[in-house]
């Protein structure tokens, strides 16, 4: 396997980019491919897709430094499709059979994956190195996002809490597969020690309920996800979670 990519100050920041996801594609395998306009290293089989993208960062600059801020995601068709079929469904996630999808940082890893510059030595608890976030891809991250290629049950049950930072695309997932009781499960451990979190779920449920429209614009994730969970008829007003 090809050694760590090293970078210069000659590059442009779209160049070194570019090269580091060529390099944690081949890394990966198992069908993984860069692509390049989008900036992610995804990985396809039978109708779900596993990604990586890499979100550049603004203070990027040639001769400077580059930073990207990755991001990791899972889609599945099956979800797309039911997506489709159901209109009503307001959320940050409604569109495009997204099961999962969160910055790294919201997994406990520094934000920034420091591809050449020199805040990595300057600011450690920030910045991390390509290796070392091929490191915890191979250790914290690939563990996991395996669990979502498998049943929304086997993922409700033992994705660590962490993992639960954006509960609707898991919901999703689960009432798409026709399973409740993980779509339940994924709520009640979202929802503990989260009291005015649940309240706004529950507000929506209720506007939902009395035939209210999804409030527009919709300034609050969380009411708008009550409303769809009983808009699409994945849940009723009292059922509890």
């Amino acid at each position: 396997m090809a050694a760590v990519p090293q970078f210069s100050s000659e590059q442009p920041p779209s160049a070194i980019v570019a090269e580091a996801g060529e390099w944690l594609a081949a890394k990966w395998g198992n069908g993984a491919r860069y692509l390049h306009q989008k900036r992610e290293v995804v990985r396809r089989v039978s109708g779900r897709a596993e990604g990586i993208t890499l979100q550049t960062s603004s203070r990027s600059r040639a001769g400077m430094g580059t930073w990207v801020w990755p991001r990791i995601w899972v889609t599945d068709r099956q979800v797309d499709v039911w997506q489709r079929q159901h209109p009503v469904h307001h959320g940050m996630f409604a569109r495009g059979g997204c099961i999962f999808s969160t910055l790294i940082v919201n997994l406990g890893l520094p934000p920034d994956v420091e591809l050449f510059g020199p805040l990595r030595h300057m600011q450690p608890a920030t910045s991390i190195s390509l290796s070392a976030f091929w490191a915890a891809l191979e250790q914290e991250i690939f563990p996991n996002t395996k669990l979502l290629w498998g049943e929304p049950a086997t993922a409700a049950e033992l994705l660590p809490d962490l993992w639960l930072v954006f509960p609707e695309p898991l919901f999703w997932w689960a009432v798409a597969f026709g399973d409740g009781v993980a779509a339940r499960t994924i709520l009640a451990r979202y929802f503990r020690g989260k009291d005015r979190a649940r309240d706004y779920f529950d507000d929506g449920r209720r506007l939902a309920a009395a035939g209210e429209p999804a409030p527009v614009p919709i300034r609050n994730t969380m009411i708008a996800f009550g409303w769809s969970a009983v808009s699409t008829g994945a849940l009723t007003l009292d059922e509890p979670v």
